[in-house]
């Protein structure tokens, strides 16, 4: 997929993978017309917990990247114990392996390289709406 310098500054996709066997939904994701940052994060995993996707007793486990660490996010760990149960732990520097998404986004990277951007674009329209 030829990818135009706009696309990367114009979509945010946010997603999370489950590993557990009884689950209905192994992936939830997000894809909006903004940047990605700690704030639009924070809101994706607000929805993610309300739509039913992450419950009391889940681990969530994310790398230290800015839009996971900044601004409220600071108190992510506690917050999401505190008020749902969720246990939150941070993988160690370089460590990709560890973390089940990062399959998924290789796996996402190599089917979005096949469709043309305008078709990202009329995605993340309706995923929006």
């Amino acid at each position: 997929m030829v990818v135009t310098p706009d696309f990367r500054n114009r979509y945010n996709l946010t997603g999370f993978c489950s590993i557990n066997p009884d689950t209905t939904k192994a992936v939830w994701c997000s894809l909006n017309e903004c940047l990605n940052d700690a704030d639009r994060f924070a809101l994706d995993l607000e929805y993610a917990i309300c739509s039913g996707f992450f419950q009391g007793g889940d681990v969530l486990i994310l790398d230290n990247a800015q839009v996971h660490t900044g601004k409220e996010n600071t108190v992510l760990q506690d917050y999401l114990w505190d008020e749902y149960g969720i246990f939150l732990l941070f993988l160690p520097a370089r460590t990709p392996e560890w973390n089940p998404m990062e399959q998924v986004w290789k796996c996402l990277v190599q089917k979005l390289r096949d469709i043309p951007l305008k078709t990202c674009r009329e995605i993340g329209e309706h995923a929006t709406a």
